[in-house]
């Protein structure tokens, strides 16, 4: 607690600099993904206004703000940035320095490279998840040092509420705690059995838990054209499995056609933009409950 408190107090003078506020004011907070809007609501107190503009229909990591947004995250007082190359528009967007906390710097030096074609979104999106994984917080451990350095910026603004807030976020590293303890289990279980996924977003929780995963570009609403078809039967020719990881619910014609080629669906989503229902933790529990079912048999 002591350290936590030093680190609040050495860090209050600068953090003054960022965006001037009455004392009667909240601090607006942008922001760049649900995941860290999640974890700033979980942490923060009413000192803190957390906002969160991504259109819901949009993947954050390649969403492009209206002028409007781009206004509202200039003049945030915080703002949260994922990190990993997360969030592109940041990288060529007037942002206040000072005001942005990137939540993967403490593992960058962990991060994980990967390769991707281009490939247009339902949204109608084209884009390629070629370069730096940004998929960070579905390993748990490393979602738990995101809400850390969220935690550290919070208290360091409102030193007198550090205590509140470190009390937060031990409450959230619980529930993080959790999950983690949850997917060892089950990584633990599921072993070397291959596994399938939609999309290559998923490097990081297969390092973490030690899942085999390879993962092709599909979208869970695109139609199974023999060209793709024909992409899984090359996959499958060096990595055999039967069970296909989505990161949305699939169209029932995609999860007849897998089927036929001896392959079941499970949704596993990272929950990047905020859920219709529940929110970021009750979506990773039901997450858990999914990926039980590629248990082998006897492997409970």
């Amino acid at each position: 607690m002591k350290t936590f408190f030093f680190l609040a107090l050495s860090f209050v003078l600068s953090s003054a600099l960022f965006h001037p506020v009455s004392a009667n004011e909240p601090m607006v907070v942008q922001a760049a993904n649900y995941p860290l809007a999640y974890f700033a609501e979980r942490i923060g107190t009413d000192s803190f206004e957390i906002q969160y503009l991504v259109d819901p229909e949009v993947d954050p990591a390649f969403w492009k703000p209206s002028d409007e947004a781009m206004m509202a995250f200039q003049q945030a007082d915080i703002i949260l940035r994922n990190g990993a190359t997360y969030s592109k528009w940041m990288h060529h967007a007037s942002l206040p320095v000072s005001a942005i906390v990137d939540s993967s710097r403490e593992f960058r030096d962990s991060f994980i490279k990967s390769e991707g074609e281009m490939h247009t979104h339902g949204d109608g999106t084209v884009h390629s998840h070629g370069g730096v994984a940004f998929t960070t917080w579905i390993d748990f451990s490393q979602a738990a040092k995101q809400a850390e350095a969220i935690a550290r910026r919070f208290a360091a603004v409102k030193p007198y509420e550090a205590e509140e807030i470190q009390a937060n976020l031990e409450a959230l590293k619980k529930d993080l705690a959790g999950l983690d303890a949850s997917m060892k289990s089950l990584g633990g279980k599921i072993g070397s059995t291959p596994l399938l996924a939609s999309h290559p977003i998923y490097q990081y929780m297969a390092r973490a838990y030690g899942l085999k995963i390879e993962a092709l570009e599909w979208e869970p609403e695109m139609e199974m054209t023999d060209e793709a078809l024909g992409d899984l039967a090359k996959l499958q020719e060096t990595h055999k499995a039967a069970w296909m990881i989505w990161e949305d619910e699939p169209g029932p014609a995609n999860v007849t056609a897998l089927a036929a080629q001896g392959i079941r669906s499970v949704v596993f989503s990272p929950c990047a933009n905020r859920p219709v229902e529940g929110d970021w933790l009750s979506v990773m529990k039901q997450n858990l409950e999914n990926l039980a079912e590629v248990v082998p048999q006897g492997g409970e």
